[in-house]
């Protein structure tokens, strides 16, 4: 099923990364942690996490990572930017995937690499608006601090909720970092407590996703569950 949608906003995150803003012109349900195909016309079409928490008012936001004059995204950007300054509608397709955010009493421990963070933003604000006192850890690793676009947000939301812990991490660091300089992985399998049983979503390089996976199971012997559609 395909959806048309109005571009309502298009903003640059960082100098690679474009948030854009769609609103669906019929009903579009998803799930936190679902994804869709969207539409950049001679592109192609190109999967991307939905970035935002399901409201119910047919809006919803995607995360555009690693634009370039090099990149293949670069003319998909252009296409969007036209659509949008002339008012055209673009084609999504219906919400996919498995990993969505379930209903459970668990921690959450989320694990996003590099862009893979689009997909942990839209169930870590839904996890936080249905369970505020919810413990909820995200690891959000990146090759520099600058990758890491949303960190005064998430820094934000640490004051805001005392039970949220927000755990940058980054390959490169300055004199004067806020990141932990290390592996993604390595840092959490040394800080995350997974004796709590929490439930664990996880995006990013595909090979990164099978290696946390056959870590925990090693570990923890099927105890834990693991959430993500590079799993399934």
């Amino acid at each position: 099923m395909t959806i048309q949608c109005k571009v309502v906003s298009l903003t640059y995150l960082n100098t690679k990364t474009l948030a854009v803003c769609l609103q669906a012109e019929s009903d579009f349900d998803f799930l936190a942690g679902q994804y869709v195909l969207l539409d950049l016309g001679d592109s192609g079409k190109f999967p991307f996490s939905i970035a935002s928490m399901p409201t119910g008012n047919n809006q919803f936001e995607l995360h555009l990572g690693g634009i370039s004059d090099q990149s293949a995204l670069l003319a998909g950007v252009k296409y969007l930017q036209s659509c949008f300054e002339a008012e055209h509608l673009v084609k999504v397709g219906a919400a996919s995937g498995n990993a969505w955010l379930r209903d459970s009493p668990s921690p959450i421990v989320l694990i996003a690499g590099g862009s893979g963070y689009t997909y942990t933003r839209s169930i870590l604000q839904a996890a936080l608006h249905q369970d505020p006192d919810r413990y909820l850890t995200l690891y959000w690793g990146a090759y520099t601090e600058s990758d890491l676009y949303e960190h005064d947000y998430l820094t934000g939301l640490t004051k805001e909720y005392t039970n949220f812990h927000y755990i940058p991490v980054t390959e490169m660091a300055s004199a004067h970092s806020v990141t932990r300089q290390a592996k993604l992985l390595d840092v959490v399998y040394q800080d995350a407590d997974f004796l709590a049983l929490p439930d664990v979503y996880i995006c990013g390089r595909y090979e990164m996703v099978q290696s946390a996976s056959r870590y925990l199971e090693s570990q923890y012997e099927g105890s834990l569950t693991l959430y993500s559609d590079a799993l399934s």
